[in-house]
């Protein structure tokens, strides 16, 4: 016999790709049990095992900086004070890519993959195989799957911390995968959404109060930011490329404020309404006009 259950949680994290980059990824989570039918007629407690997954996942690989431990381009570096430091040389990848990048932060806040390549199906095996033990006895296997949200229209992902933030929010790589809406003088505008989501395609989203570096390394410009939350140091060296700056925390209220306030300057006289989404699901409204001279 099996259960399933179909939308158990989302996955919100950052992961390392060899080619793009640090990508900010949201996935729908599904899960298939499989057992024999005990005196209840059930295969096990179905709201507790819920729990059990649901807290694994948020312990071990939500509001994280996934990483390709197996990939030879990834070095992670055990640091003092139960933290590590993750470089990835893009070189090994592709010869003539130059760009490194290095992210150092309490373990908490890094989940390190035995993978050459994040995948969907490739960290689901993985958490099959970390999950199973730990659920009742008379459960015979576990299948998770992972999926990105299905989205008709713009997307973008992003990567973000914010260091004010008292939960998990505060580590300095997590993100989203994230669609837009944009309404201009109330009437939906897909263009707007799709230059939107251009501007920010696998994009970092830095706070310029924690920015303590800008530098010329071998070719590449780098940005490095920097700051202490509750849950101790965080530090980040990444390609400018793949940087976008605001003056104010990277809150999905501020985004959408920001979106708005961006493209009411660009259109004078329009009524800007934009939704900011925070993943799959939630997000900010907020709307802006002003004025032609």
């Amino acid at each position: 016999m099996k259960l399933f259950v179909k939308n158990l949680t989302h996955v919100d994290f950052s992961y390392f790709d060899a080619k793009r980059g640090l990508l900010g990824e949201s996935w729908q989570t599904d899960i298939v049990l499989t057992g024999k039918l005990n005196d209840e007629s059930m295969i096990c407690d179905f709201s507790i095992v819920k729990k059990q997954i649901k807290k694994w996942l948020d312990d071990n690989i939500d509001h994280m900086l996934a990483i390709p431990a197996e990939h030879s381009g990834s070095r992670l570096t055990p640091l003092a004070n139960d933290r590590a430091s993750f470089l990835f040389d893009h070189s090994k990848a592709t010869p003539d890519d130059k760009r490194v990048f290095q992210c150092d932060a309490p373990t908490q806040a890094i989940c390190v993959l035995p993978m050459t390549d994040i995948t969907p199906e490739a960290v689901a095996k993985w958490v099959e195989s970390q999950i199973l033990n730990l659920l009742p006895a008379e459960l015979e296997a576990v299948s998770v799957h992972f999926a990105p949200e299905q989205i008709i229209g713009a997307q973008y992902q992003y990567s973000h911390g914010l260091k004010k933030h008292a939960g998990n929010c505060q580590r300095i790589a997590h993100g989203h995968r994230s669609t837009v809406e944009i309404y201009a003088d109330g009437v939906r505008n897909q263009a707007m959404e799709h230059d939107w989501a251009q501007r920010w395609e696998d994009i970092y989203l830095g706070t310029q109060e924690d920015l303590v570096s800008q530098t010329f390394e071998n070719g590449i410009n780098y940005h490095g930011f920097s700051y202490t939350s509750q849950q101790g140091l965080f530090e980040l060296k990444i390609d400018s490329n793949q940087v976008y700056m605001l003056d104010c925390d990277t809150t999905v209220e501020s985004l959408s404020a920001h979106i708005a306030d961006i493209l009411a300057e660009e259109n004078p006289g329009t009524h800007i309404e934009a939704h900011g989404f925070e993943g799959i699901g939630k997000g900010a409204i907020s709307e802006k006009m002003k004025a032609r001279i």
